[in-house]
């Protein structure tokens, strides 16, 4: 008894001994009551399973219902279109698996509703169908609901019941209408239930003073029985539990969860005769144990003690392995562990630290690395600077999530691409692919491979999203020797490619200077208008049925006093990125109607047509500058048109309709320029506040050649002549296009047929000119 193994065996004898001893004295003594604590624990976790799972129900459709009546498409077409409506409502109601959608109108009818019929077969199979609610076009039953909380309600519809949630749908402060989204209470839910408490469960609603037997798990199953359950009556030979749902009004839903007692008791007994043999076979396994853990306790701790001082000094790659499932064991275990932790962490703030969070792929720091060990070896390689296109509509319209997920299939599809050899993610829409080769390199095998890569359609929950990328290409050595310098070349081609859109720009120096003509040009236009360097030049609009000039456009010219001169394709785009449009804008306005007012004193009466930004629509003061411009220059509000694209009011149609109306309320103009270029659609185009589209010349300069550009520019004339507009084409370069649109009805023409644009002096004197065109 003085050897350290004998006293631990013994300790362990006697407190195994007494320990089952007391634990089998308990369990024996209560085993009378351990049928009645079961049975209550069980049904009790039945009952909170349900209702737990029933209220996360009704707050799940209360959620997704208002953010359904956040989505701005489905506000578009709400009262106006009721095919997209009805797409646009099961386009959400897939998203949960919803058994019934409603769309209400502000007045209280059902404009749209979606019903799945749920049939099932001799084996118990589910189908279901989509098809029209029957109450389309009614007036909703509750109309108390829509105005009243709660939001959650039971709704019976063709001797179908359903959990219904409803949101508002508003406009600004407006409720314009309401949606609603519901889970049937059927078959389905009462057999996930069985299937969770192994309870058959029952539904019985209560509508008008009458009970109906919704659904059940149990082909049997009879109303009496289950309303004596809800009502607290236990059948004989069952355990059972009931729960009224109280809290929908005049409506109550009765749960019943039931089960044969026998068969309950039968599984408790197995269990008792199993536990009594598994303490008597654990009994001899812990006294086994006892006396192997007594005889080799001393040799684990002097192990552990080493791994301790191994641990001491930093190495964390040797473990120590005990065969011991005690302590010592667990605490050689947690070693191992804890060294293994150490060693994942590491790994993990590695890999974190050169790799993007969302595609995983590696980032900058990555390529950095990889770049400076090819420039050490001297190899041969290409980078390829991938943007990723629309990525910023995608989010805009369907969400950072779509986006994100964008992204990472984009990723995806890169890493899959054998001829690269890596591909980090920068972050945002960018992309590095690397390509080790020779001088001769294929750019062109290359880029096929990435098309053939990103060209596979890419569906996100049934939309398509097409993956448009723009790429820049520099190779090394070919282009500098430089890694640093080598990643911004290829910026710099990828920079051309995206402002000429253009799928592919291969870095060459004239792309540099271009960057930096660029940059100088970016500081000359702070002087530009103070030094007196811009120019209006004009270009006369031809009405085509008497063959005269009644219009002009005013376009800016930038007189540089190193470059000549500029076109607004060069510095346009500057001045909105860096802010000077405001003053650019107001100049061009100014100095426009100061010449409108010269011509009318020379007799030559005309209007004037001024291009603006949609930086513009959001100057708070920019109306007011407009109005007092005119008045300045006695001009009257009707011989000024504003021309604007149709992107200017995508960014925040709201605030652009409603400044561009109170343009036309003053009776100035407003024209939608490059018509069929932009992002505008039909619904959109008829709530602007405007008086004429203008046809963009992409349509118009192959009217000779093109049937197609006929039938498109047809189409357009037609469109705006029924919305009540007049129609501007520009681009008319030949006698052809000239005469067709006059023959099409179209009002105002220009195009260098008719006139380039020029100085003020020199479109004075064309205008004096008798001009004579062909239109007939």
């Amino acid at each position: 008894m003085k050897s350290l193994q004998n006293r631990i065996f013994l300790l362990f004898i006697t407190l195994l001994l007494l320990v089952q001893a007391i634990a089998f004295w308990a369990l024996f003594a209560g085993k009378s009551n351990q049928e009645t604590q079961e049975i209550n624990s069980r049904l009790s976790t039945a009952k909170t399973i349900f209702t737990e799972q029933f209220n996360s129900r009704s707050d799940y459709l209360a959620a997704f219902a208002e953010t359904a009546a956040k989505d701005f498409g489905i506000k578009q077409v709400f009262d106006d279109d009721t095919r997209s409506l009805l797409v646009a409502l099961n386009n959400h109601r897939k998203r949960i698996d919803a058994d019934l959608a409603m769309a209400i109108s502000s007045t209280k009818t059902i404009t749209a509703q979606l019903q799945v019929n749920h049939t099932y077969n001799i084996k118990g199979n589910n189908t279901k169908k989509v098809q029209q609610g029957a109450e389309r076009n009614k007036q909703f039953r509750y109309p108390d609901w829509l105005e009243n909380s709660p939001t959650s309600h039971l709704y019976m519809l063709d001797d179908a019941l359903y959990q219904l949630s409803f949101s508002p749908l508003t406009v600004g402060e407006k409720v314009i209408g309401w949606l609603a989204f519901g889970f049937q209470i059927d078959q389905r839910l009462a057999n996930h239930f069985l299937e969770i408490t192994q309870l058959h469960t029952d539904f019985i609603f209560q509508n008008n003073q009458q009970w109906l037997l919704i659904a059940s798990s149990n082909e049997q199953a009879q109303l009496s029985f289950t309303q004596d359950i809800v009502s607290g009556v236990t059948p004989k030979h069952y355990i059972s539990i009931g729960h009224l749902v109280t809290e929908f009004g005049d409506q109550r839903l009765g749960l019943a969860m039931y089960g044969l007692r026998d068969n309950f008791v039968e599984v408790l007994q197995k269990q008792w005769w199993q536990f009594v043999i598994l303490t008597f076979i654990t009994l001899l396994l812990s006294l086994a144990s006892a006396y192997w853990v007594a005889a080799s306790i001393t040799k684990p701790i002097k192990r552990l003690v080493e791994q301790a001082k191994v641990i001491a000094k930093g190495n964390y790659h040797q473990s120590v392995e005990l065969d011991d499932s005690s302590e010592l064991g667990q605490l050689a275990t947690e070693f191992n562990l804890m060294q293994t932790a150490v060693l994942s962490r590491e790994k993990a703030i590695t890999h974190l630290a050169n790799h993007d969070k969302l595609s995983d792929l590696p980032n900058r720091n990555v390529l950095k690395l990889t770049l400076n060990h090819l420039i050490e070896q001297n190899e041969h390689f290409s980078i390829f600077h991938l943007n990723l296109g629309q990525l910023t509509d995608v989010n805009e319209s369907l969400g950072h999530d779509v986006g994100d997920w964008l992204i990472i299939e984009t990723a995806k599809r890169l890493s899959s691409i054998e001829q690269f050899q890596l591909v980090c993610h920068l972050g945002g829409d960018e992309f590095i692919l690397l390509n080790q080769g020779s001088e001769n390199t294929d750019i062109d095998m290359l880029i096929s491979a990435v098309s053939h890569a990103l060209d596979k359609d890419c569906i996100y929950h049934g939309i398509n999203l097409q993956l448009q990328t723009k790429i820049g290409v520099a190779m090394y050595p070919t282009h500098t020797l430089d890694g640093k310098l080598l990643l911004q070349m290829a910026d710099i081609a990828l920079h051309y490619a995206r402002k000429n859109n253009l799928p592919l720009q291969i870095f060459h120096h004239d792309l540099s200077v271009n960057s930096i003509e660029r940059l100088n040009l970016i500081n000359d236009l702070k002087q530009a208008i103070s030094d007196n360097q811009l120019e209006l030049f004009y270009q006369p609009k031809l009405c085509l049925k008497t063959g005269i000039a009644t219009h002009m456009e005013a376009l800016v010219r930038w007189k540089h006093p190193k470059l000549g001169m500029i076109p607004p394709d060069s510095f346009i785009n500057i001045a909105e990125q860096t802010g000077q449009i405001k003053a650019l804008t107001r100049w061009v306005l100014t100095t426009g109607l100061t010449q409108l007012t010269t011509w009318k004193n020379e007799a030559i009466d005309i209007n004037m047509a001024v291009n603006i930004s949609a930086k513009n629509l959001t100057e708070k003061d920019f109306y007011d500058y407009v109005c007092q411009s005119l008045a300045a220059a006695n001009v009257s509000p009707d011989k000024l048109t504003l021309e604007i694209t149709e992107s200017a009011v995508v960014a925040d149609p709201e605030s652009a309709i409603h400044l561009l109306s109170k343009f036309k309320q003053q009776g100035i103009k407003i024209s939608i320029d490059d018509y069929g270029t932009g992002y505008s659609s039909l619904a959109q185009l008829k709530q602007l506040p405007v008086h004429e589209l203008k046809i963009d010349m992409s349509f118009v300069q192959r009217l000779k050649d093109d049937e197609d550009d006929q039938i498109i520019v047809h189409s357009t004339i037609e469109l705006a002549h029924n919305m009540g507009l007049s129609v501007v084409a520009e681009g008319i370069e030949d006698e052809y296009a000239l005469k067709w649109l006059a023959k099409q009805g179209c009002e105002l023409g220009q195009g260098y047929f008719i006139s380039r644009p020029q100085p003020a002096d020199k479109i004075t004197a064309w205008l004096r000119e008798e001009k004579n065109y062909p239109l007939i």
